[in-house]
């Protein structure tokens, strides 16, 4: 048989559905017909465990390393929800299938969770390996009731495919040359113009599964749309897009002599650009984190948010550049939008015997850094005399005391003031 290539570009869409959008069988069909509905010639979909199942998995997890015997209930719980979705969506063949490797996976599952009660203790990777099992039963599920409109589809255990590395920050790198080659492999023996893909879990070079931490599943969907070089990205969620404003917070902001917004007005921004959607979402606004946006940037291909309870809506686009309309005016303006960060506090460091003198401010922020606080934004006189930044309020109190313990002879000298 001839060994099938890996078709790469504008041909593939990608999809990436949460957990609340798959969250019941209803919301699983709506995402079949979603899918369905999608003129691309390919498309590979990513999806979630059903809402509420990865913090199920963790408190498995927890109860058995605690020793607590109601692990076992908590996972017939968990059991039970994925056979009632099943039965509901799914009959015959595809349903007996499906519910036979569900149950294979609960007895390993019931083994592993009764290794860890014994022990009373859980590596990172066992814990990785128990909590990926929501997305590997949404992906199989979804897959079942799109092929039931005879459909050429076939899902995909992402651990097979996504080889990362682990960072020190309780983060991961993607390893693109080595998934890219798992790809290829993978797709030469499951060619389909439809893969439903697992979200959120991934492989260590070592082949020992991993997940891809915080927001792991939007950053799975990026890495898949630069993987098959894809036309764009959609993220569905269940908002409308990105606001200009948090409209729950109750202020109006007066941004230079010309412009005021009341967040009580805040729109839905049509585009942003890359760079405007990290700084949003870096300040605390719910666009996608940083990383997620990586991957996509270098191949120039478009994330689009969109809203599954609002097909309507269309959603905000995050492009290489953005000049957003907004009900027909040019938002070409100095502001795009803005976010707010609560609970802060400022930390000022100043002295007249700091100016000039090399490495102040190097000394004051590895003080900062030995009690891990996290600096949100830096601000320095140009007399140099003092050195203002924030950090959440929570760190603060660590803060002052390592700066003054750094600084006590700098202090009781008078060479800083305070």
């Amino acid at each position: 048989m001839d060994k099938v290539h890996l078709p790469k570009g504008d041909m593939w869409a990608v999809h990436k559905f949460g957990g609340t959008c798959v969250g019941t069988s209803q919301r699983i069909k709506n995402v079949a017909d979603i899918i369905i509905s999608d003129d691309s010639e390919r498309k590979l979909v990513v999806v979630s465990a059903m809402s509420k199942v990865t913090d199920m998995m963790y408190d498995l997890i927890n109860k058995a390393q605690s020793r607590d015997d109601s692990y076992i209930s908590a996972l017939d719980a968990v059991l039970e929800k994925h056979n009632s979705t099943a039965l509901d969506l799914l009959e015959g063949d595809d349903l007996a299938s499906f519910l036979s490797q569900l149950h294979h996976d609960v007895s390993n599952l019931k083994a592993m969770l009764r290794a860890i009660y014994i022990a009373g203790h859980v590596t990172e990777s066992f814990s990785d390996f128990v909590v990926g099992h929501g997305e590997l039963w949404s992906a199989q599920m979804l897959s079942y009731v799109v092929r039931k409109n005879g459909l050429d589809c076939k899902w995909m255990d992402t651990r097979e495919i996504l080889i990362v590395n682990p960072t020190s920050s309780n983060q991961v790198d993607p390893d693109f040359l080595e998934s890219e080659k798992r790809l290829e492999k993978w797709f030469s023996q499951n060619p389909s113009e439809i893969i439903i893909a697992t979200g959120f879990i991934a492989s260590t070079p070592q082949n020992i599964p991993t997940t891809l931490k915080r927001d792991g599943s939007d950053f799975s969907a990026a890495i898949m749309g630069a993987l098959f070089r894809a036309r764009q990205v959609t993220i569905w969620t269940d908002v409308d897009g990105v606001y200009s404003a948090d409209p729950r917070k109750g202020l109006t902001l007066m941004i230079m002599n010309n412009f005021s917004l009341a967040v009580s007005e805040a729109v839905i921004l049509t585009k942003l650009s890359y760079q405007e959607a990290w700084e949003m979402s870096y300040f605390g606004a719910n666009v996608l984190h940083p990383r997620t946006i990586i991957p996509v940037m270098r191949y120039d291909i478009p994330i689009v948010i969109r809203n599954i309870f609002n097909l309507s809506a269309p959603g905000t686009t995050i492009c290489r550049s953005a000049s957003a309309d907004v009900d027909g005016q040019n938002l070409d303006s100095p502001v795009k939008g803005f976010a707010t960060i609560d609970n802060l506090a400022l930390v000022n460091v100043e002295g007249t015997g700091m100016a000039g003198v090399p490495g102040t401010a190097s000394a004051i922020f590895s003080a900062v850094k030995d009690v891990g606080a996290n600096v949100i934004m830096i601000s320095q006189a140009s007399s140099e005399h003092s050195v203002c930044f924030a950090v959440p309020e929570k760190e603060v109190k660590a803060v002052a005391d390592a700066l003054q313990s750094r600084f006590r002879q700098a202090l009781d000298a008078g060479r800083l003031s305070q």
